[in-house]
């Protein structure tokens, strides 16, 4: 998976599907991945930026409304990244479980 942090703006839907833990995995690879890009603090600036990472792949995801130095917001995104993974693999292995029972 890709993916890229971006500050949610006050102005943005709060339905918007935007947390670490909606980011879509692919499901054809039997190892997943995940590649994170975290710009300048205060986010991307240019909207083309955005694009360009979307056009690529990239899923949008945010830490929320503050706005974080990029050094913190590597160290928060890798944390919430390592935590959707582990949750990924445990499922993984129940549904491994059940289906050699």
């Amino acid at each position: 998976a890709r993916v890229f942090a971006h500050p949610r703006r006050t102005t943005e839907c709060e339905g918007e599907r935007s947390r670490m833990r909606h980011v879509a995995f692919p499901t054809s690879s039997a190892k997943s991945s995940i590649l994170l890009a975290v710009g300048p603090e205060g986010g991307w600036d240019e909207p083309s930026e955005i694009e360009l990472l979307e056009e690529h792949g990239f899923q949008q995801v945010t830490l929320g409304t503050r706005v974080l130095r990029s050094d913190v917001a590597v160290v928060s995104l890798l944390s919430l990244a390592h935590d959707v993974c582990n949750e990924m693999n445990q499922s993984t292995k129940k549904d491994q479980n059940l289906k050699h029972e």
